[in-house]
């Protein structure tokens, strides 16, 4: 296939027509639906952060919170205070403008080291990865910010250490691993080890890790860390932290035993493909010898994959990794799968690409009007108008691939942002109306309401749907701390904890099929 030619006028119109297309599949419903898993725990650990005014001391709940580091919790602030209240939209945001960051450094990154068609179809495969683009890029997790952050690394290792410029490249990696730390704990240690190492070892310039840049980073590097645990020590115990941080580790190494290491073993390499569709739907270019011969004869594509293959060893042999984990590698597969497709031109592989193409373009056209008939989207407005939209952007595809000769890569691309456009219209809806998380956003609004201008507590050790919480606190804009003695005010509590008297019951609901009591104790 020839992939690096420059775009001609109709693919550019295409290609701005694609990113239109991909703002509104990523924004259209954003903020429809509740927050749920884990993203109520990320926006409450950042709203007790303002209630409290202390910036330095994640707590869940009133409780010392150590799990994660609080960066990410101050983007989330941020935007909070952008957005002027502290929505779901303004909880996701941050997700969406990771990834289309993410998206614009691949492009600039790989634009003038694989040429200017490659870098734009590595940016779009990275945002069109099914993984990202049909879950992780409509939640507000720490993850898509944490592989910008991630990937960064590699980008300024390369991009400074091609030009010996050994001052910038350490104190700014090191900068972002300070970031990566204080955003998800210690995996950003072993990123940045690993990808000097590779880098340094392969370019026959070991001696610089020895060099008075590095050790001066490293210096700073941990004086910014010693700076913020000293901040958080004149406020609280910080030895909570290490203890979480190197068991959190430990346990996603090894945890499970063997069996669940083999098990992860066998299937990680699968779900990382899968999770990398479409651009993986091309990775047996990768065994035709022509191209291996080509991708082992160009310097930069091998430093790439040793970047990946190193860094992706770590996760391979961690039985409890996620495929998101690994999102920093991602750009980095995508841009060796595509180089070699670029030096792929047998009738073979032009065959399975057009075959590919009309059997999605097909499946798309054939399975949007059948939710016409799905029961549970019947409550989605207009969904007649939706699917007939949606059925006019894949004819335009059509029209562009068999009539306009525009390439293939493309309208697969084109075919997966249409799928996310339909997602977006539908599932936010469905989550907004009939979901679990949905029934905690109304349960929480309406205790909210119930205890308003009163005192709120938790008794004893009750835990509940942190969904719950989240707009309970918001609503209140107060903590719900925990109590070992009753005083007069309302509390949340288990059965076995009701006082003897002095009490009304004003709501039960249930947490893991176990009922929950919240009373008013009036004891004046």
């Amino acid at each position: 296939m020839i992939l690096n030619s420059e775009f001609n006028k109709n693919e550019r119109l295409t290609l701005l027509g694609l990113l239109i297309l991909m703002l509104f599949a990523l924004l259209v419903n954003l903020g429809i639906y509740p927050l749920y898993l884990e993203e109520p725990r990320r926006g409450l650990i950042a709203l007790e952060m303002i209630f409290r005014d202390n910036y330095l001391v994640p707590t869940q709940t009133g409780d010392l919170y150590f799990r994660k580091p609080p960066f990410y919790n101050w983007l989330l602030i941020l935007s909070y205070q952008l957005f002027g209240s502290y929505s779901e939209f303004a909880t996701r945001i941050v997700s969406v403008v990771s990834l289309l960051i993410t998206g614009g450094v691949v492009y600039r990154f790989f634009k003038s080291r694989i040429g200017e068609r490659l870098a734009v179809y590595a940016a779009l495969s990275y945002i069109a990865c099914v993984d990202i683009l049909f879950y992780f890029s409509m939640i507000g997790e720490i993850d898509l910010f944490y592989s910008l952050v991630t990937f960064l690394v590699f980008v300024v290792i390369i991009h400074f250490g091609e030009r010996e410029k050994y001052w910038p490249l350490f104190l700014i990696v090191y900068g972002l691993t300070a970031v990566g730390f204080l955003t998800k704990g210690l995996t950003s240690l072993p990123y940045l080890a690993i990808s000097l190492l590779v880098y340094f070892i392969y370019e026959r310039k070991f001696r610089v890790l020895f060099s008075i840049q590095h050790v001066v980073s490293i210096v700073l590097f941990f004086g910014c860390l010693a700076l913020y645990f000293y901040a958080y020590s004149l406020r609280e115990d910080p030895n909570g932290w290490i203890a979480t941080l190197f068991s959190e580790s430990a346990d996603k190494a090894v945890g499970g035993g063997f069996p669940a290491l083999l098990k992860h073993f066998l299937t990680f390499p699968l779900i990382t493909l899968a999770n990398l569709l479409p651009v993986s739907f091309f990775i047996p270019v990768l065994f035709f010898k022509s191209v291996r011969d080509h991708l082992k004869s160009n310097r930069f594509i091998v430093l790439v994959a040793l970047l990946f293959a190193a860094n992706f060893l770590v996760y391979w042999f961690s039985a409890e990794a996620k495929s998101r984990y690994i999102y920093p590698l991602f750009p980095l597969l995508i841009t060796i799968i595509l180089v070699g497709l670029s030096h792929t031109n047998s009738n073979g592989v032009k065959k399975y690409t057009k075959i590919l193409t009309y059997t999605l373009l097909s499946i798309a056209t054939i399975a949007l009007p059948i939710m016409l008939f799905i029961e549970q989207l019947d409550i989605v407005s207009n969904l007649l108008v939706i699917v007939i939209l949606l059925e006019l952007l894949l004819l335009t595809l059509w029209w562009l691939y068999t009539k306009k000769n525009i390439q293939a890569y493309l309208i697969i691309i084109g075919a997966f942002l249409v799928l996310r456009l339909a997602y977006s219209f539908t599932v936010p809806v469905t989550r907004q109306m009939t979901t679990g998380a949905a029934e905690d956003k109304a349960l929480g609004l309406k205790i909210a309401e119930i205890t308003q201008g009163e005192p709120l507590y938790r008794f004893g050790d009750v835990r509940m749907s942190l969904t719950i919480v989240f707009y309970l606190e918001g609503a209140r804009q107060d903590i719900i701390s925990q109590k070992e003695l009753f005083e007069s005010g309302y509390y949340f509590v288990y059965g076995e904890d009701l006082p003897e008297s002095g009490y009304s019951v004003a709501e039960e609901f249930h947490y893991h099929d176990k009922p929950i009591y919240l009373i008013r104790v009036n004891w004046d």
